[in-house]
């Protein structure tokens, strides 16, 4: 029986990943290509333009957010809604690819041209596959430029704030509640009324952004129970980790899988201030977690590592299209 065409497509990518192996040394890729690459926004931010620079890396020839759409024989990638295939659908490229992190499918019936989904969500990329859409599970990683392990990660005295709860104060989020009327608590994300326990909140610069969580011991993430943000590595335990931070998470199946014992997820509320209270009195332990889970995010879940991912669904997509021709 034969499987439909983005089935097997799928399936394939899926073998690439597995059988791909990250090197940290770039290489150049066969026969240099061109990238029209479109970000989020009109200003590229710090996931962005780490994923541009390590392409060019690769050996891409990389046009970042051109009023033209993509040419012929060249390649789009698109960090856009779900919507915005109407637009791609104009684009001459040889293969377009969209991807964004909002939890709900692209319509299949808007898409004309040869459009690859790009998806953090397994679940999703699932519903894609049985839609006969192509598709690929993939995470736009961090920056390592803007978000690193100070040399003085470990020295006594770098480390200013003991605890930061790290997320927007859009949601719903019993901790964050609970942190509030804490003393020696910090704060980090969008939406926070401007006060002395809010370390960063609006048009605050990437590298800023790092540099605070560099100065942090314990980052503190909270995601409602079966959540978007709780099926996929959010941005927020992604730059912790790369900062050098230990993150104490609400429950993550995803995260959990990736980072192993290297970050803390608890399942019970009143269980976080003890953890907190243990890992602040055990330096050695917190710093053995930290150092294992910064490598899992340098090797898996950083700019460099998203890239390379492109990088091997180009050359699986570059090698099928000269088998067909033979």
């Amino acid at each position: 029986m034969k499987l439909p065409i983005a089935q097997k497509f799928s399936l394939c990518l899926l073998a690439a990943a597995t059988a791909a192996t990250l090197c940290v040394l770039p290489f150049l890729a066969a026969d240099k290509e061109t990238i029209y690459l479109y970000t989020k926004d009109s200003r590229a931010d710090s996931r962005e333009q780490g994923f541009a620079n390590e392409l060019k890396r690769l050996g891409y020839e990389v046009k970042l957010n051109t009023s033209d759409m993509p040419l012929p024989n060249s390649i789009g990638v698109w960090f856009k809604r779900p919507e915005y295939a109407k637009e791609i659908n104009r684009s001459q490229a040889k293969y377009n690819f969209i991807y964004n992190e909002d939890y709900y499918p692209l319509n299949g019936q808007e898409i004309q041209t040869q459009l690859i989904v790009l998806t953090p969500y397994q679940d999703l990329y699932e519903h894609y596959v049985r839609s006969n859409i192509k598709s690929a599970q993939f995470i736009l990683g961090v920056n390592l430029s803007d978000f690193y392990i100070n040399p003085q990660n470990f020295a006594q005295g770098y480390k200013k704030y003991p605890l930061v709860y790290y997320g927007d104060n859009n949601k719903s989020s019993p901790l964050a509640e609970k942190l509030r009327k804490e003393s020696n608590v910090k704060f980090m994300g969008r939406f926070w009324e401007n006060d002395d326990k809010v370390l960063m909140n609006e048009n605050v610069e990437d590298s800023e952004r790092g540099r605070l969580l560099s100065k942090t011991n314990i980052v503190s993430v909270y995601n409602e129970p079966n959540s978007a943000d709780s099926k996929i590595i959010s941005r927020e335990i992604m730059e912790a980790t790369a900062s050098g931070c230990l993150v104490i998470s609400s429950p993550n199946k995803m995260a959990k899988e990736i980072y192993g014992e290297s970050i803390i997820v608890y399942e019970n509320l009143d269980d976080f201030p003890k953890l907190v209270d243990y890992y602040l009195n055990q330096p050695e332990i917190m710093r053995e977690k930290v150092i294992k889970a910064q490598k899992i995010t340098a090797e898996q879940l950083s700019s460099a590592s998203s890239a390379q991912r492109l990088n091997e669904i180009i050359k699986w997509l570059n090698q099928n299209k000269e088998s067909d021709k033979n």
